[in-house]
């Protein structure tokens, strides 16, 4: 599971919003990845970064693994899972970049500094079926991405090849196909903020019980489709936005709809899948913002007060005690 979304600020601030759903915790931290850190990819090939990269992700067997970041020209990218649509190739392509699915995220952060520098250059990319041994399988995963100019796209490798989506309402969730979600909200047209006006059926006269009226038919549960409807109409109609700051509040309420306490969504395993953080990025300050499931006080690493030539990568820690602000 996982919700995302962009946000542009009245000001021309761009933020970048995620949950991270999951049954697993994996000890992840927040980290700051310098330019010039070396990994190998799954081929083999060393792999030097460009651009210095803050995100949440752990070090598993010497790699830094990012399941979301920003880096310093700007750009954002996020995976979330795609399971029963993700398909990757089997065997290596001696003609093209390849990568484990789990190695996009940092690949395409420390490598490109924009959107459009990452859709010139998929086409050389190809995904291997190569299982990440924490979970002992190949993550199924799809991609987001934006940056400061405010364009956003979706990278999904199904059976039909990968596909790049541009994504015009900058909302990602999971399964099913991007394209479909898109076509799904031509179901929800008639939500509204607004209230319906009282009317008369036979010499019944009917108005609302209350505000919100406008809203009966958003979907409240928590699955792929419903999330996508819900983080939509809320972008679509969150209103007062006009700075960073602003934007980071608004980017938050509006995944708090998405958010899944721990209880609420069980797996057929019996496995308790909840969300483990949330993140929002600005493109603009450079800004890598988080809350977590057990904290929710914001924290943030701002990559202009990080050396991003340091030797080595830099850890934050995941805080898992309530922050609370005593007023006596």
């Amino acid at each position: 599971m996982c919700t995302s979304l962009t946000l542009e600020t009245n000001d021309g601030h761009h933020l970048f919003a995620r949950t991270m759903d999951f049954t697993l915790d994996f000890d992840q931290k927040a980290m700051v990845v310098p330019r010039q850190y070396t990994w190998k990819n799954v081929s083999g090939k060393t792999v030097i970064a460009k651009q210095a990269v803050a995100g949440m992700g752990i070090e598993h067997q010497d790699q830094a693994i990012l399941a979301d970041g920003l880096n310093e020209a700007g750009m954002s990218c996020a995976a979330l899972y795609f399971p029963g649509f993700a398909c990757y190739s089997p065997n290596r392509d001696l003609h093209k970049t390849n990568l484990a699915p789990f190695e996009f995220v940092l690949w395409s952060l420390s490598q490109f500094d924009s959107v459009q520098s990452v859709k010139e250059e998929i086409d050389c990319v190809s995904f291997l079926d190569f299982p990440l041994s924490l979970l002992k399988t190949t993550p199924p995963l799809h991609w987001i991405l934006s940056d400061k100019s405010g364009a956003c796209m979706v990278i999904e490798s199904t059976k039909q090849g990968v596909r790049v989506y541009d994504n015009p309402v900058g909302v990602m969730t999971n399964s099913p196909e991007f394209s479909w979600h898109l076509q799904n909200l031509r179901q929800y047209i008639g939500l509204r903020p607004g209230q319906f006006e009282p009317t008369q059926w036979g010499s019944l006269p009917l108005n609302a019980f209350g505000q919100g009226s406008g809203s009966v038919g958003l979907p409240g549960d928590f699955t792929p489709p419903s999330r996508f409807v819900r983080a939509a109409y809320w972008k679509q109609n969150i209103r007062a936005v006009e700075n960073e700051g602003e934007g980071l509040t608004a980017v938050f309420h509006i995944l708090s709809s998405c958010e899944i306490p721990k209880g609420g969504v069980t797996t057929l395993d019996n496995l308790e899948d909840h969300t483990i953080y949330t993140s929002a990025m600005c493109a603009e300050s450079g800004t890598y913002y988080y809350h977590t499931y057990d904290c929710s006080q914001i924290s943030a690493i701002r990559l202009s007060h990080e050396n991003p030539d340091a030797d080595r990568i830099k850890m934050y820690p995941f805080h898992r005690v309530q922050s609370v602000h005593d007023e006596n």
